[in-house]
């Protein structure tokens, strides 16, 4: 009888052995996706500081050419006040006269 029971304990061992590698598998796997997922977010808030970092750069360029146009044209015209000034009062009159017509 005690020969009957040794394949049967055989196989409940072999059947936890299956289990507990299962279960070293499964943690195994677990963590390796933990890694990746961490590595993973590392890399996504890395590429997201650094295409934050390009924008901000970029507008700030922007900002400093459109600042340097608006002066530009803003210098521009009171050169062109400053040597026509006659014009330059008639064009204003001009205009507010047009503007005052056009919302009666």
């Amino acid at each position: 009888m005690a020969s009957a029971k040794a394949p049967h304990n055989s196989g409940r061992e072999k059947l936890h052995q299956a289990y507990n590698l299962a279960g070293e598998a499964a943690h195994d796997t677990a963590e390796h996706m933990k890694t990746r997922a961490r590595e993973t977010a590392d890399h996504v808030k890395a590429s997201a500081r650094e295409t934050a970092d390009h924008v901000k750069a970029s507008t700030r360029n922007t900002m400093e050419k459109g600042k340097q146009r608006a002066h530009d044209v803003a210098e521009r015209a009171e050169t062109s006040i400053k040597a026509h000034p006659l014009v330059s009062v008639g064009c204003a009159f001009a205009a507010g006269w047009l503007i005052a017509k056009i919302l009666k």
